[in-house]
């Protein structure tokens, strides 16, 4: 067999290029003119290690050798020369971006008839299997992060490692090693967390286990059109898993599961010049790419598709849209057809016929006359020469047979599309008419397709106003809504401008071009006034709170970036912009009428995706599927689409959240208390918060709270606390004395994310349980604080005191218990217990002067209560009691009853008195 040299396309020009790829940055050899993500696409398909010498990392060299070796050594080529030249040819085809070897896919599963009784039974136990998978790996993604939680606890810990590992006396562990066992982890798994702490994790399940096998079933075509019992069940299985492919035949269904095929793809524009179709440089290319795979085929099936088809018919003038745009597509496959079977019955005269051709070789023979005949009845330029290829292929097929019958096919790849410059493959596939170009400096800018260009040329349009219509002006200088006037007068300077209109070069949208990470967050919060907490939100629009309307920003937008779209261009002819709607919006009829008239050619059913929005029903993918078996299609498949990012139901508001109890406020009287006997600490052990949302809880503008100074290990510390109206605390402040900036900094910036935390509803007692006992230096003994006298480190202290303060922990005082009594006083240094009553001390010494604004006199002392209960209730009318009613000190017994001196209210304590004895 001996191979021509000539080729379409002289190889391009070879340059070095820098490719930054995930790892490194790597220098490879390119062709001049290819973007990167062009160059990175054959760079993951190569097979090997990457050659800096070779072009394209060496891959398309050692597969073009790899096959004429092979060639060589089954007897195709003459000598040693032809394999050569073969080479040569085919690497030429690679580098010039005329074709590419194709991704082979999945093998598909095979299933029984859908009229089939068996194929509802392993219908549902597919869905049954994927629906277990899919639930798997989420409930698999919550245990194991809750057992990563169990591990993160015992590292957080600092102190005894057996105590750290130990749930009962490191209270965030116990808290994570019950949620995990919650969500189902035995407690063997927990203590393996445990003992992991620290080890690098490995997923419980593979993260895409939840992918759906391909599945192909055969269907009557007048079942699914009439939306009968079995189609309706096969459109559930296809809308639910996306993986349903129905073959309208049993051939194609067989077909279809023939296993995975090797293939190659042709891009068809390159063969386009002027008005004229090089037919004999098409022929070569798809005879060149058949025999590379039929060498590397083996005992697997070949298939060789086309990209960029609908590209060569809009450089006509034509789509899919009209009955000449069909005629012309169905042409060229037919012609591929052709060029290809005559390739493989070359092939098949060196190297023989495959042995199943025999068995179908008068059908395969009479399809190939059927289509000739078709062929010469198309309205098409190239309809003649299609059917000149067929008769050839027909001829040889007599004569030699064929090493593969089922050759073409309009598969869709989009690996392979991106290796050939972005053209999609399939019946009529199209690239968007704005698309984007690769700058010199790496920049990705808007620019026309080669193919829109062509067309906008040859029709005589008005390519400037084309352009402004579709890319913009690309500065807001002559906005009509927002331009630098506006945005200087909304407080905005040259300079935050300028940032705008560099980021207008490459930005996705207005919005972006003024997003804060371009504006910058000084600006935004020091002129502009934008809350700190606003411009932590990723979706945070910078010109929405600048006061600018939807309207405005859509408007403006449209100036300086365009409308991206040509179909709506009011400077272009009624038919063109008909011709790009086509293009950018396809209407379904005009789609599957395409796919219709394409595979009345090609070899093979390639399933026509039918595309269906996230919140579809069964129903509509019943219909979906009935229009597409009626438009003739010969196999389809269902692709629902997933959901936007962020969805989420509208749900019912939860049920309310109990009203907190109000916490009891000391009573302000003007006469000493009582002393105070022996109290009863009680203490929450465990609380659960549900909130609805994650609002923050403002404190107020005047606000309460304490400052504490202490010492610990001689490094001074200042705690300042801001209280809500509630007296729950909702803000802290740390200030460390005579400490490195890098020290002080570090703490009250932890303070603010502690106040934030806060305020978002996190329960004090998370923190206070999570940073009690944590151990570094500056630790040891505490002075100044009257209930704690050593801390293992500053955080410590810090949480021991807000526990001690807010959350009545006395456990966590390790100063004498007693001296923290329920009026806050103590019993005086080095007094006994009971030989020094307490002294009344002003109310000044408790209530901010400054915060009540002068509200409390100097004659009101502080009493005990609303504070912590006694442990047994004192018998009425006792000496110091207040009177209930008016508060004043002049209880006094008479008999049975005590009464008030000075309001006269009475009481009955006999029973109290009884109960008391």
């Amino acid at each position: 067999m001996r191979i021509q040299s000539r080729h379409p396309a002289s190889a391009p020009r070879i340059e070095p290029r820098e490719i930054e790829r995930a790892d490194a940055v790597i220098e490879v050899l390119a062709p001049e003119g290819w973007t990167d993500a062009r160059v990175e696409a054959w760079l993951d398909w190569a097979d090997g290690p990457l050659d800096a010498e070779a072009p394209l990392g060496g891959g398309p060299a050692r597969y073009a050798d790899r096959v004429a070796k092979a060639g060589l050594s089954d007897g195709l080529f003459g000598d040693a020369a032809d394999a050569d030249a073969f080479r040569e040819a085919l690497l030429a085809t690679m580098l010039s971006g005329i074709a590419s070897p194709a991704v082979a896919p999945a093998a598909a599963r095979r299933l029984p008839d859908i009229g089939e009784i068996e194929f509802k039974r392993v219908a549902e136990s597919h869905l049954a299997r994927w629906r277990s998978a899919k639930l798997a790996v989420r409930a698999a993604a919550r245990l194991d992060t809750a057992l990563a939680q169990v591990g993160d606890a015992v590292q957080r810990c600092h102190g005894d490692a057996k105590a750290c590992a130990d749930p009962s006396k490191n209270s965030a562990l116990g808290r994570a090693a019950r949620k995990a066992r919650d969500l189902g982890a035995d407690d063997r798994m927990i203590l393996d967390a445990i003992a992991l702490a620290g080890v690098p994790r490995t997923g419980l399940i593979e993260a895409d286990a939840t992918a759906p096998a391909p599945l192909v079933a055969s269907a009557s075509r007048q079942g699914v059109a009439a939306v009968d019992e079995a189609a309706s069940f096969a459109a559930q299985v296809g809308w639910e898993t996306s993986a349903l492919v129905l073959a309208l035949s049993p051939e194609d269904a067989e077909a279809l599961t023939r296993g995975a095929p090797v293939r190659a793809a042709i891009d068809v524009t390159a063969f386009q010049h002027d008005d004229a179709f090089d037919t004999a440089g098409f022929n070569q290319v798809v005879g060149l790419w058949v025999t590379a795979l039929e060498i590397e085929r083996g005992e697997r099936p070949a298939e060789i598709g086309l990209a960029g088809v609908g590209d060569w018919l809009l450089i006509q003038g034509l789509s899919a849209a009209g009955e000449a745009g069909r005629d012309a597509a169905s042409a060229l496959w037919a012609l591929t057809v052709g060029a290809a079977l005559s390739a493989s019955a070359e092939t098949a005269a060196v190297l023989g016929a495959d042995p199943g051709f025999a068995q179908e070789r008068q059908t395969v023979l009479r399809g190939l006359a059927e289509r000739r005949v078709r062929a010469a009845a198309l309205r098409s330029p190239l309809a003649s020469e299609a059917a000149a290829a067929l008769a050839v292929a027909h001829g040889l097929a007599r004569k030699h047979g064929l090493r593969s019958s089922r050759l073409v096919a309009a598969f869709a790849d989009a690996e392979t599309a991106l290796r050939l410059g972005g053209k999609p493959l399939g019946h009529a596939g199209a690239a968007a008419p704005v698309s984007t170009a690769q700058t010199a400096d790496g920049l990705l800018v808007p620019t026309f397709s080669a193919a829109a260009h062509v067309c906008l040329n040859e029709a005589g349009a008005d390519f400037d106003v084309a352009r402004r219509h579709a890319m913009g002006h690309g500065s807001l200088a002559d906005a009509p809504t927002i331009d630098h006037m506006v945005l200087q007068a909304r407080g905005f300077t040259a300079h935050e401008i300028e940032q705008a209109e560099d980021a207008l070069r490459h930005a996705a949208g207005l919005r972006a071009a003024f997003a804060p990470a371009v504006i910058g967050a000084g600006f935004l919060s020091d002129v502009l006034g934008v809350p700190a907490d606003a411009l932590a939100n990723p979706e945070f629009d910078t010109l929405a709170f600048a006061g600018f309307s939807e309207t405005e920003i859509e408007t403006a937008e449209r100036h300086a970036l365009g409308a991206r779209r040509l179909s709506d261009c009011e400077g272009l002819e009624g038919e063109l912009r008909a011709l790009f709607a086509a293009v950018e919006t396809p209407v379904l009829a005009d789609r599957l009428a395409m796919i219709e008239a394409v595979e009345t050619f090609t070899c093979l059913a390639a399933p026509a995706v039918l595309d269906l929005p996230f919140d579809a029903r069964p129903a509509d993918a019943a219909r979906l599927q009935a229009a597409a078996a009626r438009a003739g299609v010969r196999a389809l498949r269902l692709n629902r689409a997933a959901p936007p990012v962020g969805f989420s139901l509208s749900l019912p508001e939860a049920e309310t959240e109990a009203p907190k109890p109000v916490r009891a406020e000391p009573v302000i009287a003007e006469t000493p208390p009582a002393p105070v006997k022996e109290r009863i600490v009680e203490r929450v052990v465990e609380r659960v918060v549900e909130r609805g949302g994650r609002a923050r809880r403002k404190l107020p503008d005047r606000r309460k709270g304490y400052i504490q100074k202490a010492a610990v290990g001689g490094h001074k510390v200042y705690l300042h606390t801001g209280e809500y109206e509630d007296g729950e605390v909702g803000e802290i402040f740390i200030d460390m004395h005579k400490e490195g900036a890098a020290f002080r900094s570090l703490m009250n910036n932890f303070a603010i994310a502690i106040s934030i935390g806060l305020q978002y509803g996190v329960p004090l007692d998370e923190f206070v349980d999570a940073y009690v006992f944590t151990k570094f230096e500056p630790a040891g003994p505490v002075t100044g604080n009257d209930s704690i006298r050593s801390a293992t480190s500053i955080l410590d202290y810090i949480f021991r005191e807000l526990g001690v303060s807010y959350l009545n922990r006395d456990d966590l005082a390790n100063a004498d218990p007693g001296e923290f009594n329920a009026d806050g006083l103590g019993r005086g240094e080095g007094a006994p217990d009971g030989e020094i009553e307490a002294e009344p001390l002003p109310a000044s010494k408790f209530i901010s002067k400054g915060f009540s604004r002068g509200a409390a006199p100097d004659n009101l002392v502080f009493l005990p209560f609303g504070g912590r209960r006694d442990e047994q209730p004192r018998a009425a009318g006792a000496s110091g009691d207040v009177c209930p009613a008016c508060g004043d000190l002049a209880l006094s017994r008479k008999g049975g009853l005590v009464v008030c001196d000075s309001c006269g209210t009475q009481a009955d304590t006999s029973r109290g008195e009884s109960d008391a004895g």
